[in-house]
């Protein structure tokens, strides 16, 4: 029924709009992660336009459910509204993040910068034709006819550009800029670090770890996870545990948070946290490409690296790749953070090594540039062609480019890279168990000690899919 409603609202009033309004030359529409609370990249672009083009006029698209959280000041529509239809049917700009539906389409003049909400290490787009859980050919022609509409494209390095080029297939100018949300990163002064530790209610002595898991689809009715209570329980003393969870998990949050844990899943910006953070802990998330900038230590828990290879496809093998150490077991990661091990000299040039491939268009003036290319007309060819990488990144895939991204059945089916995980799981003990009926972990003071527990035991959140 409301597929129905918004189906005859497209068609009317929506087409109205767009068939007798003409185009605001002073009209910009934000929108961020399908229309969330203002943030990233879009939100650094929106700060910069009103200081460098004030006379431009900015609107939002944001969701109900976030409204309480749009910073005083912002105008906005909400989805689905008559002030919605009107805005994207005449603004003559749009800088987005995360290519959603758009109920009207593009219309001659009007321009669309995608900056991405960050550097793609799984596949993307037209790529997923060769994952293992791969999406329906529907959906890949969905995604290539979206970003269509795009005219310009922000990228980081040469590998990025190269990814976004085979995996949209969208003819759009890529910007070498780098990425807006991480100019904030790039001037940070230890000024800035002291106050957004105090913002979070740490002590200088403390040490913080910033904890930012990817986002993983739904594994049958429950999902295979490390517990976060276990782990906590297992830091050296004077060690805070910062839980950063996917944006797709917003709406779920989490029942138990242990006294070592501070949740900083909504509210705030998350260059903030990598300021008042000492090490990331990741695991397959962009998080990493950003954080690398700040040249703090590095750990990636990849105990199903293989898997999720497999299942979403990955463009280079990030554990040969790492920027810090790699646990490819829950023993290993509680080594490495009780050691401190990941804060050793060796990484340092691992670090610099990561930067200098992924990252080598930040200059921390993305902002700048955007606005004055895209919103501003000026010429775009100092920040475009500077080429590919002469080679590939260790690791890369071989599966070729998908050339029929409209129609994807044309295309052959290749292998996907890595092995889908088994139907079992180890238990300390040596026990085998199926995945359905794997015990959670113990929780209370008298736990057993950290063991490979950690890498099998479910947790199932409050509704939703991961």
């Amino acid at each position: 029924m409301a597929r129905a409603v918004r189906a005859v609202q497209d068609r009317t009033l929506g087409r109205w709009y767009y068939m007798r309004l003409p185009l605001d030359p002073n009209l910009v529409v934000y929108t961020t992660l399908w229309h969330r609370a203002p943030r990233g990249n879009p939100l650094a672009i929106y700060r910069k336009q009103l200081e460098l083009a004030p006379h431009l006029r900015a609107v939002w698209i944001v969701r109900k459910q976030d409204l309480h959280l749009v910073p005083e000041g912002i105008d906005y529509v909400t989805p689905r509204t008559l002030g919605y239809l009107r805005v994207i049917a005449t603004a003559s700009y749009f800088v987005d993040d995360a290519n959603p539906h758009w109920s009207l389409p593009a219309r001659d003049g009007q321009r669309y910068v995608q900056t991405h909400h960050g550097t793609a290490l799984k596949y993307m787009g037209a790529d997923r034709h060769y994952s293992g859980k791969r999406p329906s050919d529907e959906t890949i022609v969905t995604m290539h006819r979206r970003c269509q509409r795009w005219t310009h494209s922000l990228t980081t390095s040469p590998y990025l550009t190269e990814v976004w080029e085979r995996a949209y297939h969208s003819g759009c100018v890529q910007l070498e800029v780098g990425f807006p949300r991480n100019d904030v990163l790039l001037a940070a002064t230890d000024a800035d670090r002291v106050a957004a530790r105090a913002r979070l209610g740490l002590r200088e002595d403390e040490t913080a770890v910033l904890y930012m898991p990817t986002w993983r689809t739904r594994r049958r009715p429950r999902e295979q996870d490390f517990d976060l209570d276990v782990f906590a329980r297992s830091l050296p003393a004077g060690t805070r545990l910062l839980v950063r969870d996917h944006y797709y998990h917003d709406r779920r949050g989490r029942r138990l948070i242990p006294e070592q844990v501070i949740d900083v899943s909504t509210g705030g910006e998350v260059e903030d946290l990598y300021l008042a953070a000492d090490v990331l802990l990741t695991d397959y998330s962009s998080a990493m490409f950003d954080y690398a900038l700040l040249d703090k230590p590095i750990v990636l828990l990849c105990e199903d690296w293989d898997d999720y290879r497999w299942s979403r496809g990955a463009y280079f093998d990030i554990t040969a790749d790492a920027p810090g150490p790699v646990a490819l077991t829950a023993v290993d990661l509680v080594d490495i953070i009780g050691s401190g091990s990941y804060a050793a000299p060796e990484h340092v040039a691992r670090r610099a090594s990561f930067r200098e491939r992924f990252a080598t268009f930040e200059r921390g003036n993305a902002s700048e540039i955007v606005v004055r290319v895209v919103l501003l007309g000026e010429d775009p060819t100092p920040y475009t062609g500077t080429g590919y990488a002469d080679a590939h990144p260790g690791g890369w895939t071989s599966h070729p480019r998908v050339a029929h991204p409209e129609n994807p059945a044309r295309e052959q089916r290749l292998a996907p890279l890595g092995a889908p995980r088994a139907s079992t799981s180890v238990l300390p003990q040596g026990q085998q168990v199926a995945e359905d009926d794997v015990p959670s972990a113990p929780s209370s003071p008298s736990a057993e000690p950290i063991s490979e527990t950690l890498t099998v035991t479910q947790r199932t959140p409050p509704g939703g899919d991961r």
